[in-house]
């Protein structure tokens, strides 16, 4: 008791010490504090989301000096070795854990019971437009709570990514997409799809896929993905069979694959899936404050400037996938952490065969409390036999915002080779 005593008296006059020892055992998750409405400050027309939780002050520092003290509790392996890769930059700044995530009410008056895995958990059936397992009890659960989380209904919008390498120089790089989610509450969904995306490299201009329509179904196995490109230099679409799985786009420069987009999508059956079980673990969460800084401040060597980023101690569902002996994949192992509240996959772990460490990937979340929905703010992988790392999907107050719920709808119609070729013109 006298210990606890000494360590609060001396949290405002030696701060340093108290973050270096602090066990993390005192840290709370609490209970939920879900955003179902726009704050004050809010304001539609601008790109800006105000941070609900701007009065929270930086309760632990994690840094070089101190990290191995949470090695074997808080930190994932991914964590340890941004440490060890980057001691003189790489920091984490834990925040309190303020579980703000929330859906639209419609998708939980959909949602009461566990949907049906079929064909060995590459197909589901359930209720359209709900929380298809409300009750996870296996790691497929996760993976496709993740899938189908809301996001949306028709939406449209454009983001830039980037490549940074180790001496800070950079490739720039734009796109802009439109889609359509049918698993939603808010329109019918008969046609046994997930949906619809048309997306097009905007800068720079010539790339070699710089369109893709794609059509992915609710069971990749009786109906697997359907995709196309239009190639601007010969103003042709093709069909395009091999996005899929590690197939790599040349926008990513060798640095992440097709099913890494988003965190995880496609098909499944190429991995045997294992549930390690529910963890606490520090995540990007409540990332606001990374939101309204502009890009360029962001863009740091080595990783994004960690002065920004918010993390939290979160419950997540450790999933594991590790290639099956019949299959191939340049990715023969991944660890993936799932937000329990939220279902987005926050963070991404990839391994070779001799289970080294070949990158760790980021998903910082926010509430977009005008929908409401949680989604990530960027997607980060951090490479580390090269220490380049890639920004893609990045949404910041100087960006304009994605439009998740158009009020005219998508033509379905448009969603062809020859609505591609259109589109990307």
């Amino acid at each position: 008791m006298l210990k606890k005593i000494i360590l609060l008296l001396s949290f405002s006059a030696l701060p340093s010490i108290l973050f270096a020892d602090l066990d993390v055992n005192s840290l709370e998750i609490g209970g939920k504090e879900p955003i179902n409405e726009p704050i004050s400050g809010y304001e539609n027309e601008l790109n800006s989301y105000p941070d609900p939780f701007s009065e929270d002050q930086i309760i632990l520092t994690i840094d070089n000096n101190n990290y191995s003290n949470y090695i074997d509790n808080v930190l994932t392996p991914g964590q340890t070795e941004m440490f060890n890769t980057y001691p003189d930059s790489f920091k984490i700044n834990v925040y309190p854990s303020r579980r703000s995530c929330s859906v639209p009410q419609e998708v939980i008056n959909l949602t009461r019971e566990n949907a049906k895995l079929t064909d060995n958990g590459e197909g589901i059936e359930g209720v359209v437009g709900s929380i298809p397992f409300p009750q996870p009890t296996e790691a497929l659960h996760y993976v496709w709570n993740h899938i189908l989380r809301y996001r949306g209904v028709d939406i449209s919008g454009s983001s830039p990514f980037f490549i940074v390498n180790p001496d800070g120089s950079r490739t720039y790089g734009a796109g802009e997409a439109i889609a359509k989610n049918y698993w939603n509450p808010f329109i019918r969904n008969d046609k046994g799809l997930q949906g619809m995306l048309m997306s097009k490299v905007t800068h720079p201009p010539r790339l070699a896929d710089a369109s893709l329509l794609v059509i992915e179904s609710l069971n990749a196995l009786k109906t697997p993905r359907r995709a196309w490109v239009y190639n601007p230099g010969t103003r042709r679409v093709r069909r395009a069979p091999d996005i899929a799985y590690d197939y790599k786009p040349s926008s990513s420069q060798g640095l992440t694959t097709t099913d890494q987009f988003d965190g995880f999508n496609g098909a499944k059956d190429r991995y045997n899936w294992t549930l390690i079980g529910i963890q606490k673990k520090l995540m990007p969460y409540n990332a606001y404050k990374f939101h309204e800084t502009k890009t360029e401040e962001i863009l740091t060597p080595y990783h994004v400037n960690q002065d920004y980023l918010r993390y939290e101690l979160v419950n997540v569902a450790v999933v594991r996938a590790d290639l099956k002996d019949n299959k191939r994949h340049i990715l023969p192992h991944r660890t993936m952490y799932f937000d329990i509240d939220s279902h987005n996959m926050l963070v991404e772990e990839t391994f070779d065969d001799e289970k080294k460490i070949i990158a760790y990937r980021e998903f910082p979340i926010i509430n977009f409390y005008d929908q409401p929905m949680c989604l990530s703010i960027h997607s980060a992988t951090y490479d580390f036999a090269t220490r380049r790392y890639q920004l893609t999907n990045v949404r910041s107050l100087d960006i304009p915002k994605i439009q998740w719920r158009l009020k005219k709808p998508l033509n379905e119609r448009d969603f062809t080779p020859e609505g591609l070729k259109r589109y990307a013109r």
